[in-house]
């Protein structure tokens, strides 16, 4: 039953994967608002989430940030009905737009001005792909974040700091810069959230 239900955590279908939904949210609420903070939102921000779950973090920042646009992609189709339903009005303002897509095969026709995935990125099947596409999603100027909490049975502080060490240099080789690492500590184990810039277009 807990590897069925581990498996929810990954790519939430049915009622198990919304009441893992619901878990996410109430699990995550810290680290989603520190790493919310971490992006220093601007006015007229367009917005990208990689892996909205529940959609709280785009709920938070629609509802705090008035002139801003969020977007968000998920692999789950019960994910997007949950943040669907719980981003209704903005969907129907116009300030969200919700896909279920991975993001590797990602191919939005405009760029982002922040960019940022909440315990979503050990789960991603091609990284480096990813990657590199979350950088040419990017305006030059843009911040990207991504914020992981190991969730494995032997996590601790260790784990979270080799984490941090592969995220900062899988961004390096991705062509991001300005790279900073800070942590948290929330229970049950230290989260870790990585920043970085993109500051020139890749040359052909």
């Amino acid at each position: 039953m807990s590897i069925i239900f581990n498996e929810q955590f990954e790519k939430p279908k049915g009622w198990m994967g919304k009441l893992a939904g619901k878990i996410m949210a109430w699990d995550n609420r810290k680290i989603n608002r520190w790493t919310i903070d971490q992006l220093d939102i601007q006015n007229g921000d367009l917005i990208l989430e990689i892996g909205y779950g529940p959609g709280y973090c785009i709920y938070s920042i629609c509802k705090e940030k008035m002139n801003v646009n969020v977007h968000g992609i998920d692999i789950s189709n019960t994910m997007f009905e949950t943040a669907s339903k719980k981003n209704e009005r903005f969907i129907e303002e116009g300030k969200v737009c919700l896909y279920v897509k991975d993001i590797s095969q990602y191919h939005p026709p405009h760029k982002y001005d922040k960019i940022f995935s909440v315990n979503n990125y050990p789960l991603w099947e091609k990284r480096k792909k990813s990657l590199g596409a979350m950088y040419e999603m990017l305006n030059v100027g843009g911040k990207a974040a991504i914020t992981v909490q190991p969730r494995e049975e032997d996590a601790d502080a260790e784990k979270t700091h080799r984490l941090a060490k592969v995220i900062s240099d899988e961004l390096q080789s991705a062509g991001f810069t300005h790279i900073r690492v800070s942590f948290k500590k929330v229970r049950p184990v230290l989260t870790v959230c990585v920043t970085a810039m993109k500051t020139e277009e890749k040359k052909e």
